[in-house]
């Protein structure tokens, strides 16, 4: 009796072991919902952030809910010497909050945070044994292990500008784009007539890009598009967000692609007047 006894002392702490820390996850999430957005948040993003004031409330109320969770949870390592402040904490997460209309805000990604470009330096040896050695100056990375390197002096750059090109939005778009186990360009979908339609959308714009550039035609978009189809999606996922103009004017179809996956109507944002 005492030994079965133990065997249920020893099953209950380990169903606890596993079901406690995730409910009480769960329970401080849903305090930090509850809770209104700090004083000041709001007052920093208008100030320092050129696309907010375009936003719809109802996408300004989701980019709070999410951005306090963010907040909350994400790791940031200063780089190179750089003390990172809450300031340009809260910036660099309430861009990465754009992206997470589907995707999962269970693991975010820790960043490293560089004060300006980087070097990194790249080591490849060949089948011949021989080693090659190159230095890369780099703006950004991600990493499938749940890291995202970025710049600050470059965002701070993307933070006052609306042009297509922005650091944060492209990093934390091939987050997302790995949920699905690979950065392959096509993120986690759980419909599977929605991924097969947008596989045949992205690759279609994505081959005519690499075409045109082979052919030397400057394109309208970033060329760096081309390079692979998860560059073609991130970059796209920066046009969307930030100059979708250009975006549904080159590729109407990878904009409404995008438009059913971010949920937003991005063009709306840039006929309104900023408030």
């Amino acid at each position: 009796m005492l030994a079965l006894y133990a065997v249920f002392l020893l099953a209950l702490a380990i169903i606890l072991v596993i079901a406690l820390p995730p409910l009480v996850r769960l329970m401080r999430r849903q305090r930090l919902n509850e809770q209104p957005l700090p004083p000041g948040w709001e007052r920093i993003l208008r100030e320092h952030w050129r696309l907010y004031p375009r936003l719809p409330v109802n996408v300004r109320v989701q980019i709070h809910q999410r951005l306090k969770l963010l907040m909350s949870e994400t790791r940031f390592y200063g780089c190179a010497g750089l003390t990172v402040t809450d300031d340009m904490k809260l910036l660099i997460l309430a861009q990465a909050s754009l992206v997470y209309q589907h995707a999962s805000l269970d693991a975010p990604p820790a960043v490293l945070l560089y004060p300006s470009a980087y070097v990194r330096d790249d080591e490849q040896v060949d089948e011949a044994g021989v080693v090659t050695r190159d230095r890369h100056v780099m703006l950004g990375e991600s990493w499938e292990q749940g890291r995202v390197i970025l710049s600050w002096d470059e965002i701070e750059h993307d933070l006052t500008s609306l042009d297509g090109h922005n650091l944060v939005l492209h990093e934390y778009a091939h987050q997302v784009d790995g949920e699905s186990g690979d950065m392959d360009g096509a993120p986690l979908f759980l419909d599977p007539d929605a991924r097969r339609q947008w596989q045949a959308v992205m690759s279609d714009a994505y081959e005519h890009l690499v075409a045109s550039v082979e052919r030397g035609t400057e394109p309208a978009i970033d060329p760096y598009a081309a390079t692979a189809p998860e560059e073609f999606f991130a970059v796209t996922t920066e046009y969307f967000f930030t100059a979708p103009m250009t975006l549904y004017s080159t590729y109407p179809a990878v904009y409404e692609q995008l438009r059913q996956y971010y949920g937003e109507e991005t063009r709306e944002w840039f006929t309104r007047c900023p408030a």
